[in-house]
């Protein structure tokens, strides 16, 4: 039987390779840092709907698991990587408060399955639509971090992601850059991305189909950016804030859509490409680093 990879282990197997750059870490925090946050936060959204973190969880992997009879407690034992004990007296804080309830199973008397309660169901059902919003928004932050490192891995000989099938595309998205005053090299469905439409351009010969405004950085990042090399990584991270909020996040959202459906070309004025907010986009746009 093979054996289980360990930290030592991966620290035997690059002690020789070249060392792990800068980006790496910066990636793995960003992962770490946001799987975290998002733990956190659902920790306070089930204290503010009147129940425990842990509670949450139980309902969880009652409601979420495949027999429609319910699972039993060793089952929500390993679905919570607790003990039968621990997970019994779960069970029986939530059943005194009315969350969920003991089933004997119609197959075998001996069998106790669990099941929500209305009430546990109510609870359930609008703390996961505010979980799905809020996963929603975390789609412009983990994925970018996670594919970010698949580079890393491939480099530096270390377990990764299986590989992707010959053709296929990072989070099935097409997405490259254009200047806008370049002749058109490619095809594709061409979304003018900045702010202010180009200078010396008319609307009636404009070399794209889209204006999409509301995805480009405020008048205020922009200027003080000033396509200044130096403040790029902080652009990015400031930009990126700017996209969490509406309307930019709908635009992001629909721009996203139509990259899964069809190949999408992001146009600009600027002249450094890979330093600018339509760069930035398209990074997000295929779950790619930066």
């Amino acid at each position: 039987m093979p054996q289980k990879a360990t930290v030592s282990s991966y620290s035997d197997a690059i002690v020789s390779r070249v060392a792990l750059p800068d980006s790496a870490y910066a990636r793995l925090l960003a992962l770490r840092t946001g799987l975290r946050r998002f733990e956190a936060w659902s920790a306070q959204q089930a204290r503010e709907a009147g129940l425990t973190p842990a509670h949450h969880q139980l309902l969880l992997a009652i409601r979420g698991h495949g027999d429609r009879d319910g699972p039993t407690i060793g089952e929500v034992a390993d679905y919570l990587l607790l003990r039968h004990h621990s997970a019994v007296g779960l069970v029986d804080r939530a059943e005194a408060a009315g969350l969920v309830e003991r089933v004997r199973s119609d197959d075998d008397h001996r069998v106790v399955r669990l099941r929500l309660t209305e009430e546990g169901a109510a609870r359930l059902e609008a703390l996961s639509r505010l979980h799905l919003e809020e996963l929603d928004r975390l789609a412009l932050d983990l994925p970018r971090a996670w594919a970010g490192l698949e580079s890393v891995q491939r480099t530096h000989g270390l377990p990764g992601p299986p590989e992707a099938a010959p053709g296929s595309r990072p989070n099935g998205a097409d997405v490259s850059l254009a200047r806008v005053y370049d002749p058109p090299r490619t095809g594709g469905h061409r979304v003018l991305v900045d702010r202010l439409w180009p200078r010396g351009i008319a609307k009636e010969d404009a070399p794209f189909e889209e204006w999409l405004k509301d995805v480009a950085p405020s008048a205020e990042l922009r200027r003080w950016y000033a396509h200044v090399p130096e403040r790029f990584p902080e652009f990015v991270r400031r930009y990126r804030r700017e996209l969490e909020d509406e309307p930019a996040r709908e635009a992001l959202r629909e721009l996203r859509v139509e990259a899964h459906k069809r190949k999408v070309v992001l146009v600009t004025a600027t002249k450094d490409l890979e330093r600018s907010g339509a760069a930035v986009l398209r990074d997000l746009l295929i779950g790619a680093g930066v």
